[in-house]
């Protein structure tokens, strides 16, 4: 048994109630969003590519028993975040400056070791690269500025009641007015 612990998954298709989602819709939208903290809080933010080649890796290479972390193994402040979105979109984000969340922790990062050791995983994409990958994704998906026609999206009216993001949800462009 082979138990594998993700740590924050994006890239394209990603799930809209997910900060790289959300963060590059609404800053290509111009539609604000909110900074909790001073920006210093910090994720590791592992690409797709590299999951699915750690989860390949650990099917490639089975042991009776192990746990083990799929992440970059770095992590990336918030006011990177939003600065390399930024770049990538061509826009500058609205933000609103809201205070630090109760609960919420101020660093989390895989520690991949045993991944590397025993698997041979180590992220290869860069927090830069895959947040570019996945603008133009968006771009090719929404449109630059996230209509694209009648594909709309808005993770604040596409929740399932559940904090979860419907899998597979349009909204008519005229629905979309609630988002903007």
């Amino acid at each position: 048994i082979t138990g594998l612990r993700f740590f924050t998954v994006y890239g394209p298709r990603g799930r809209p109630d997910m900060a790289p989602f959300k963060f590059i819709d609404r800053v290509s939208r111009g539609v604000e969003l909110q900074k909790f903290g001073d920006g210093t809080s910090s994720r590791d933010y592992t690409y797709i590519d590299d999951i699915v080649d750690g989860v390949v890796r650990s099917l490639d290479r089975p042991y009776p028993y192990q746990v083990f972390n799929l992440g970059k193994g770095s992590g990336t402040s918030l006011n990177e975040f939003i600065a390399i979105v930024e770049r990538h979109v061509g826009k500058t984000a609205v933000v609103r400056q809201c205070p630090d969340q109760p609960g919420d922790v101020p660093y989390t990062c895989a520690d991949v070791g045993r991944a590397r050791h025993l698997l041979g995983y180590g992220a290869t994409v860069s927090f830069d690269e895959g947040i570019r990958r996945t603008c133009k994704w968006y771009q090719g998906a929404f449109g630059d500025d996230g209509s694209n026609g009648e594909k709309a999206i808005c993770p604040e009216t596409q929740a399932n009641g559940l904090g979860r993001a419907a899998s597979c949800v349009e909204l008519r462009a005229t629905m979309a007015t609630e988002c903007k």
